[in-house]
């Protein structure tokens, strides 16, 4: 049984925290309602409050507090480094881009909400602009500027196959 509240959700996104003076960066690699994983050479102690600027993908910037839960920092490559962090104040801007990942998830949209629908497939077969080679490319995975497994050109999502 878990001892977690909230389902965390998978999202890189380029992050900046704040104490005092100093500003860090790192990427989140997950976020729930409740907090949200930073990865950074710069983690904080535990219990340090720090202000969190998340950059979302529709451009907006979220603005949040937060307090360390835990810190890794370690020289092996397979861990994760970085913070945990337990949300003390989120804006609405962050509880929206959460909601649309769950809703997302659940296979919903505002506009098909509560209807019968099959949810969206994982993942998305792109055709190179370039050489024409089909990619398959997580769903998640394109707000991270994919290659072309062939000739490394960028995948657009326009050119789903």
């Amino acid at each position: 049984m878990s001892k977690r509240q909230f389902n965390r959700h998978t999202k890189r996104l380029e992050t900046v925290f704040v104490t005092g003076t100093d500003r860090y960066s790192g990427i989140t690699s997950d976020v729930s309602d409740g907090g949200l994983f930073i990865r950074t050479r710069n983690p904080f102690a535990p219990g340090s409050i720090l202000g969190i600027e998340i950059y979302l993908p529709d451009g907006k910037t979220s603005k949040l507090k937060g307090r360390v839960k835990r810190a890794i920092k370690t020289q092996i490559a397979v861990l994760k480094n970085g913070m945990g962090i337990e949300l003390i104040e989120k804006d609405s801007n962050y509880i929206n881009f959460v909601k649309g990942i769950r809703d997302s998830e659940n296979g919903e949209t505002a506009s098909n909400a509560g209807k019968n629908h099959e949810p969206l497939p994982a993942h998305l077969i792109i055709a190179c602009a370039n050489c024409r080679a089909k990619n398959k490319v997580a769903r998640e995975k394109l707000s991270l500027n994919p290659r072309c497994g062939k000739c490394g050109t960028s995948l657009r999502a326009e050119d789903i196959a």
